[in-house]
């Protein structure tokens, strides 16, 4: 029979720097197991490998270098003699881009998503309203206020008012806020 090397954990509370913590233990034991087992433990270790070699990726693909733990690092506190870990004192504000890669991957496709999502209504919008509707629509969309639009387009507050209300009649969003305008 095949024998692994198996790997038991445990948790234990300890005092680290006036601070107590859960810890985790590890040993390692050797286990017999049968062919099956052994075969499943190789296969999952090869899953593991591609699991590695895709964090690996995502973060070379979100140009994070270096990793470290902010619970290693201490940083002692006003003359008192008691430290504190800098995870507890600081986030990361001066390098935001330092997150989890995965967090910025699935970022910028929920991004990519929206923006294909907004195409979609854009140009649905634009089959529904005239042309001058959906281009006093799509200034407003964008943040302008309708004394802005009216001097971009060269035309009466008024009539980007009432452009802008027959542009969202058209689209059947009855959420128009006539009063913003």
């Amino acid at each position: 029979m095949p024998v692994i090397p198996y790997t038991l954990q445990w948790s234990e509370y300890k005092t680290l720097g006036r601070k107590k913590r859960w810890c985790e233990k590890y040993e390692q034991v050797l286990v017999e197991v049968n062919d099956e087992v052994a075969a499943f433990l190789k296969k999952d270790d090869k899953r593991e490998q591609r699991y590695q070699w895709k964090i690996k990726k995502q973060k070379r693909d979100a140009k994070i270098f270096y990793e470290f733990s902010l619970d290693e690092m201490v940083q002692p506190s006003d003359g008192t003699g008691e430290e504190f870990p800098v995870e507890e004192i600081i986030a990361d504000k001066v390098h935001p881009e330092n997150r989890d890669p995965l967090e910025i991957m699935l970022e910028k496709e929920a991004i990519t998503q929206l923006n294909k999502i907004a195409a979609i209504r854009d140009k649905l919008y634009a089959s529904k309203m005239t042309k001058k509707q959906y281009e006093v629509w799509k200034y407003h969309n964008d943040g302008h206020r309708p004394s802005h639009i009216a001097r971009l387009l060269n035309i009466d507050e008024s009539s980007v008012r009432e452009r802008l209300k027959n542009a969202y009649k058209r689209i059947g969003e009855r959420s128009v806020r006539l009063w913003s305008l």
